[in-house]
């Protein structure tokens, strides 16, 4: 099981092109096709058009040059109608949104962009923040896993891409409440299993404590220059009493940072 079709969404920002470059990296690992796509409303200004358009001949041109199929589509409207249309139109089984700096997930009092997508898109979502452009090409990748690992086949499916794609190494960091004897969970070890079958270089770290502090200083003392999150399984209301780490560390993460949600299951 592999991607076919990867879809990530360009915008004026110049931090889209580094998710366009993962995009592109999983597309080659994947031998998938790549869709390039940027919706605008039609009172955006030209300055804007023009930058947007730059982003998309540039990351069009290093696709072509990787032999990699690719489709440019920019349209006029909003981008939390069309999006979902043209995901289903194009048959992406993932797709890419870079969060744009005024953008915060987790925020749903807010109704940013994201929390529409979250609802209409339904293949496998990566949200990323970018807060370093030097390192387009992450080496050493954290992935944060709690006792249960949900939807298991599809995170192992977008982090041995990720890791194929740019020849990374990962990193699975258990994080618990309190200290335990009970060494590493059953399902981290099984995810490390089929990391290492994939021939992927795994390590085990594991963490205590309050949950974004402790991704947070695990990213930095240890020099990882990616995190891939899950998406939050908590409800609003618990959301408001016990927090929402993933939406913390999406506001200022240590290091570049990529939520994953699996594909939703259709009613």
């Amino acid at each position: 099981m592999s991607y076919c079709t990867i879809l990530s969404v360009i915008n004026e920002h110049t931090a889209s092109t580094v998710i366009g470059r993962y995009a592109i990296s999983l597309a080659l690992a994947c031998k998938a096709r790549l869709v390039l796509y940027a919706a605008h409303a039609g009172e955006i200004s030209e300055s804007t058009l023009n930058h947007t358009d730059r982003h998309l001949d540039h990351l069009v041109a290093v696709a072509e040059e990787l032999e990699i199929p690719v489709t440019r589509i920019r349209e006029v409207g909003t981008i939390t109608r069309l999006l979902p249309e043209r995901v289903q139109a194009e048959k992406a089984d993932l797709v890419f949104y870079p969060l744009t700096p005024g953008e915060r997930y987790g925020d749903h009092l807010q109704r940013h962009t994201v929390h529409q997508l979250l609802r209409t898109i339904v293949p496998d979502l990566a949200i990323m923040r970018i807060i370093s452009m030097a390192k387009p090409h992450p080496r050493h990748i954290l992935v944060p896993l709690g006792k249960v690992v949900g939807v298991m086949e599809r995170r192992l499916l977008f982090i041995s891409e990720l890791a194929r794609g740019f020849h990374a190494q990962v990193t699975l960091f258990h994080l618990s409440a309190a200290r335990t004897n009970e060494g590493m969970p059953e399902n981290i070890t099984r995810f490390r299993q089929q990391l290492l079958l994939k021939q992927i270089t795994v390590l085990e770290r594991s963490g205590r404590g309050p949950i974004g502090k402790s991704i947070t200083v695990e990213a930095i003392t240890h020099h990882h220059d990616l995190v891939v999150l899950g998406a939050s399984e908590r409800g609003m209301l618990q959301k408001l009493f016990f927090g929402n780490p993933a939406g913390d560390l999406m506001h200022q993460p240590p290091c570049n940072t990529i939520l994953f949600r699996a594909a939703r299951k259709l009613p």
